[in-house]
């Protein structure tokens, strides 16, 4: 579905992803581990076209989509939820989900997506008139995530929907998430929790200093351990200049 072929990125004269390639095949969750600064949001961001691929190519269901407006890109069928929530806190549960479908005409599949949303998160039906900004961390991530499924998505790009929240909420997101991918929405998680995150995943590459280091399958347990042994173990490492990483 989704597939990046040896990508590299920059912020100005700062190399920050380094002939990366990852595939994203149909209906599975892959995991993009690995530490802070390694390049993990500028993953996002250059998926996304918030950052231009300096080489390489992106490519979703067959379709080159670097060198694509970001609106074009999210149109194809790709939603992002982002690292930190970034929900409308004056706005209501309600509103802000309808910003989600802002691409959607037919009233009747927007009420579709509302109907699921409210039965994958009760907790956003039971407060959808309360403002946003007011909802706990593991609410917003809720909405957030809720606000992505509103627009329909072949794909969703989540980073970091785990951080900053309590373990039971953890467990809480990651339950969903693949509940999510089982309801036929394919899943790219960008994650710190890497035990959780190579656990639930189908695939899992481990970026370091902008370069993919080492890949796994399900099909292959012994890639997954080298993966545990490496990055759980010993960690990435690396410190590289990227912005807001």
């Amino acid at each position: 579905m989704l597939k990046i072929n040896t990508v590299s990125t920059a912020y100005g004269s700062i190399p920050v992803l380094k002939d990366v390639s990852i595939h994203v095949p149909r209906g599975s969750i892959t995991c993009l581990l690995g530490s802070n600064g390694a390049g993990k949001t500028t993953m996002i961001k250059t998926i996304l076209g918030l950052v231009p691929a300096l080489t390489g190519e992106i490519i979703f269901n067959g379709k080159k989509i670097n060198g694509l407006s970001t609106e074009d890109i999210v149109k194809s069928g790709i939603a992002v939820v982002p690292e930190g929530r970034r929900v409308f806190p004056k706005m209501t549960v309600w509103e802000n989900l309808q910003i989600g479908a802002c691409n959607i005409k037919d009233k009747g599949k927007i009420q579709n997506s509302l109907d699921k949303v409210f039965t994958l998160f009760p907790r956003l039906g039971e407060r959808r008139s309360q403002n946003a900004g007011t909802m706990s961390g593991g609410e917003q991530q809720m909405l957030a995530m809720g606000r992505a499924l509103m627009s329909q998505p072949q794909i969703m790009l989540m980073d970091e929907p785990s951080l900053g929240l309590a373990p039971l909420m953890v467990n809480e997101i990651f339950r969903t998430i693949d509940e999510i991918s089982k309801e036929g929405t394919t899943v790219l998680l960008i994650e710190q929790n890497g035990f959780k995150a190579i656990q639930m995943s189908h695939y899992a590459y481990l970026l370091q200093k902008g370069r993919i280091i080492l890949e796994s399958t399900d099909s292959d347990p012994a890639s997954k351990e080298k993966i545990k042994e490496v990055y759980l173990k010993h960690g990435t490492g690396g410190n590289s200049s990227e912005p807001n990483e």
